[in-house]
């Protein structure tokens, strides 16, 4: 045979490796679920790390009767938003730390499902403002004024939000 027309796939430079089978529908789900339970995992202790701390602190304010002491501070603005005085704690601290300690306070707190969604409303609008002020202010915005921005906003949706909830229940 001719050297020039003699093809033989090893000798064809596009050949390269031979291609690897697809992983089995076993050896995928086995694979997605060993990523899925780790990822879950490392979720779950970076919110524990937070709330469990939070809730701690929460109980000790408690005892030590800070709580009763800020509830009854707060017990005007609070009820404006239809919350119990101590609901201030959960809202302190989302508004300093982050939304995650918040929570984690909030489960100290006796808190019925319409009060819940009031402060988490006032929370989700406003959290995080020391961090996040800062880094307005890096960014040249005033941070101080968006924050306080924030907190208006917070505390006005909530109180809409508490009076739609009393127009339907």
């Amino acid at each position: 045979m001719d050297s020039l027309h003699h093809t033989d796939a090893s000798d064809s430079p596009a050949a390269g490796p031979p291609a690897e089978a697809a992983p089995s529908l076993g050896a995928r789900f086995k694979r997605d679920l060993g990523m899925g339970l780790k990822a879950g995992l490392q979720t779950f202790w970076t919110l524990a790390r937070v709330m469990i701390p939070a809730y701690g602190a929460t109980l000790i304010l408690e005892r030590l009767g800070v709580i009763e002491w800020l509830a009854r501070a707060a017990r005007p603005l609070m009820s404006l938003l239809g919350l119990p005085g101590d609901a201030a704690v959960p809202l302190i601290v989302g508004y300093v730390l982050n939304i995650y300690a918040a929570v984690g306070s909030m489960q100290a707190l006796d808190l019925n499902s319409r009060q819940i969604t009031v402060l988490a409303i006032a929370i989700l609008i406003g959290h995080n403002l020391l961090v996040e002020g800062a880094v307005l202010h890096k960014a040249g915005a005033n941070g101080f004024a968006f924050s306080a921005l924030r907190v208006v906003a917070g505390l006005i949706a909530a109180a809409v939000a508490n009076l739609l909830m009393g127009l339907v229940s």
